[in-house]
């Protein structure tokens, strides 16, 4: 399972992929900003979603794009949450939400671009 996630700091929609690409299901939760959140409130936040503990063992892939995330060291705390929060997953990306945007307008994860 592929989770996709894309949050601000107010809300943070969370959908789920088999490894076809086929939508599983659709979750959201409050924003998960690292910046301005303990790790506990983003733990707590992942927790509002019964879709999300009933999958938790079942995600292999992680792409979150966030607000707050821009920074290595929020990022990384959201990072190594996910990490630990879904156990099974064998890969955790953890980006800036404006990744996200640059990647949906352009259609390609390959494209460089400097703010």
């Amino acid at each position: 399972m592929i989770l996709i996630t894309d949050s601000g700091s107010t809300k943070c929609d969370w959908i789920a992929l088999d490894n076809d690409g086929n939508q599983l299901f659709k979750s959201r939760t409050k924003g998960m900003n690292p910046a301005i959140l303990t790790l506990e409130q983003l733990e707590d936040r992942i927790n509002e979603s019964s879709e999300l503990i009933a999958s938790k063992e079942k995600v292999e892939k992680i792409f979150f794009y966030g607000a707050g995330c821009g920074t290595e060291k929020p990022r990384l705390a959201l990072q190594n949450l996910l990490e630990n929060y879904f156990q099974q997953a064998n890969e955790v990306v953890v980006k800036e939400d404006t990744a996200a945007a640059v990647y949906a307008a352009v259609g390609d994860r390959q494209v460089l671009f400097v703010f």
